[in-house]
């Protein structure tokens, strides 16, 4: 007999790591033939077409704000005054009536607020979740004027409470790195497990001929994103650049468009013609990209794991990459490549340089040890059990719920 799961996300027509870990869930999920699954799609855009609208008094009286997308088990959720940030977390009526048509709700989100509009189903509550607002907007809240940043850090004061109430609620946390056990644990939840996704390392593999010296460097990441740190991967490759040694080509490859003060950047750096800029890369031509490239870079702020990097791994790319909860993870320092300290824009670039350079010698041995870490920690089959043994003690040995003590 198969069980019935749905798994409420937001974002997952815009790309990023959340929808990336959607995909990879509902496949392998398929996959064992133990399981059917829906994904319900919450609204993230102020001008989601499908919301009610404080700014668009026709949409006050709309009836629903459903709507199936061209995957007939892919639904889309508007939410009433989306303008507002925290409305988009709160339960619809629908919604709530729809999840209580399944075994088993599995929350895949950025931030663990989003579970809160779950609401109350009856139907045991996962939540996979990859860092705390306040974490994740350090860096945004910098890059924006006074009367915003106002706006936003009064929304994430907000946004940060309805993290703990939904994680304390949930039945079980999937999280993604340390940090975030100890940050989850904080809030009263009993039952938090290291459980980060998996990726397909049959289709995420090395290049036939092996690791190439002479490829190009690549990140790979949301392109307007400020948390990404840009700026200084590409303040690195300048310097690079000055060096009397070669150095490859710069791609910059991802979602979205690169910001506009990276892009003057890259201009008055003169390295237009050195640094290239791929946006909204297609999923096939993906593989490509990493098995072409010598050195994988990620210059972050923040990240909980860092998608890009395990898929660089797994096709055997040395990483540099910034010292975060996620890099932490994945990255053996001084095996799978280097990690880098946060510290002056001018210091990580400085050292972000000298690991690429180095790498750039040494990075057959790093190569191979990074595809085999990939395999033994992150592959589709190492990960999939910590979910699938969730699920199977709140569907087989009694929910409502995993934690001791409880009724």
């Amino acid at each position: 007999m198969t069980a019935r799961v749905a798994i409420v996300t937001h974002g997952f027509q815009t790309g990023g790591g959340v929808p990336t870990v959607v995909r990879w869930l509902r496949s392998a999920l398929l996959a064992t033939g133990r399981y059917t699954v829906d994904v319900h799609d919450l609204a993230t855009s102020s001008r989601d077409p499908h919301s009610r609208r404080l700014a668009e008094p026709g949409t006050w009286f709309r009836r629903d704000m459903c709507i199936a997308q061209n995957d007939p088990s892919t639904f889309h959720w508007g939410a009433n005054a989306v303008e507002v940030e925290f409305m988009r977390y709160r339960p619809r009526a629908r919604l709530t009536e729809a999840l209580r048509g399944y075994d088993l709700i599995q929350v895949v989100c950025g931030t663990a607020a989003w579970a809160s509009a779950v609401g109350r189903t009856g139907r045991p509550v996962v939540v996979q979740v990859a860092t705390r607002a306040a974490w994740e907007r350090a860096a945004q809240l910098t890059a924006v004027g006074r009367p915003l940043r106002t706006w936003r850090q009064a929304m994430t004061a907000i946004t940060t409470r309805l993290e703990k109430s939904a994680t304390k609620k949930a039945d079980a946390v999937l999280v993604e790195n340390d940090a975030m056990v100890a940050a989850v644990t904080q809030t009263g939840q009993r039952t938090v497990i290291k459980a980060p996704p998996g990726v397909d390392t049959a289709r995420f593999l090395p290049a036939f001929d092996g690791w190439r010296r002479d490829g190009h460097l690549l990140s790979v990441c949301r392109l307007g994103d400020p948390r990404k740190g840009l700026d200084r991967l590409i303040k690195a490759y300048a310097a690079l650049c000055k060096e009397p040694d070669p150095v490859p080509r710069l791609v910059l490859a991802g979602k979205g468009q690169l910001l506009p003060v990276n892009r003057e950047l890259i201009e008055d750096l003169k390295l237009t013609q050195r640094i290239e800029v791929r946006t909204d890369v297609p999923e096939k031509d993906l593989v490509e990209l990493y098995q072409t490239a010598s050195v994988f870079v990620q210059t972050s702020h923040e990240e909980g794991l860092g998608l890009s990097v395990l898929e660089a791994m797994a096709c055997g790319l040395p990483v540099v990459a910034t010292d975060t909860a996620g890099s932490r993870e994945t990255v053996v320092d001084g095996v799978t490549g280097w990690r880098v300290s946060q510290g002056s824009d001018e210091d990580v670039a400085a050292e972000v340089a000298k690991r690429i350079r180095q790498l750039l010698v040494d990075g057959e041995a790093v190569s191979r040890q990074a595809r085999r870490r990939c395999l033994d920690r992150f592959s589709s089959d190492a990960t999939l059990d910590l979910y699938l043994g969730v699920y199977e003690k709140l569907l087989n040995t009694g929910y409502p719920s995993l934690k001791a003590g409880d009724e």
